[in-house]
C-alpha cells in the first residue's frame, strides 16, 4: 500500500472501504437517492446503474420511500441510514463508522446497532465501531479500548 499514488489511494478506498460519519455529512441539495449514488460517481459506475444500486440499497436499510426527500426532510435515524446506505453502495468488505449512534435518540441508535449486525452476519461486512458508549460496545463481539492513544484493553466486551 505504501507504494500505491494518492489516486489509487482513493480507489481503493472508494472501492473496499465505507464510511460512515456521526454527523452524516449528507449533501443538503441532494436528495436522499443522490446522496447514496455519489461513490458510484467517483467510481465511474454508470448513472443507470448508479440509481438502480443506490435504490436497492435504500431498500435494504429501509428507507425505499424516502429516497426522493432532502435530508431536511428526513429525521436523525433516516439521515444516519442514508449515510450507512451511501457506505455500502460499493459494496465494501470493511465499514468503518465514527459514533453511528451519538446523534440519535436510544431507540434508532438500537436500530441502527441492529442494522449493523445483520449488515455482519447476513453480508460479511467487517465492522469498525468508534464509540465512548459502553452500551454500543457492548454489543460488539470485540472491544480494543484506548486511554490515551494506548490500547488497553482487547477482547471481548466487559460484562
Amino acid at each position: 500500500m505504501t507504494g500505491l499514488s494518492d489516486d489509487d489511494l482513493s480507489a481503493l478506498r472508494n472501492r473496499m472501504i465505507g464510511f460512515v460519519f456521526q454527523s452524516f455529512n449528507l449533501l443538503p441539495r441532494a436528495t436522499a437517492l443522490e446522496n447514496v449514488e455519489l461513490p458510484q460517481v467517483y467510481a465511474g459506475v454508470p448513472r443507470r446503474t448508479r440509481r438502480e444500486r443506490a435504490a436497492r440499497v435504500l431498500e435494504l436499510v429501509g428507507l425505499g420511500h424516502r429516497m426522493h426527500h432532502r435530508p431536511n426532510a428526513l429525521s436523525g435515524g433516516e439521515m444516519q441510514r442514508v449515510a450507512i446506505a451511501r457506505a455500502l453502495v460499493n459494496d465494501p468488505g470493511l465499514l468503518l463508522a465514527d459514533e453511528p449512534t451519538g446523534n440519535l435518540d436510544s431507540r434508532v441508535g438500537f436500530e441502527v446497532l441492529e442494522l449493523f449486525e445483520r449488515l455482519n452476519r447476513e453480508r460479511g461486512v467487517t465492522l469498525v465501531i468508534v464509540t465512548h458508549d459502553p452500551r454500543v460496545a457492548a454489543r460488539c463481539a470485540r472491544v480494543i479500548e484506548l486511554l490515551d492513544g494506548r490500547v488497553v484493553r482487547d477482547g471481548p466486551p466487559a460484562v
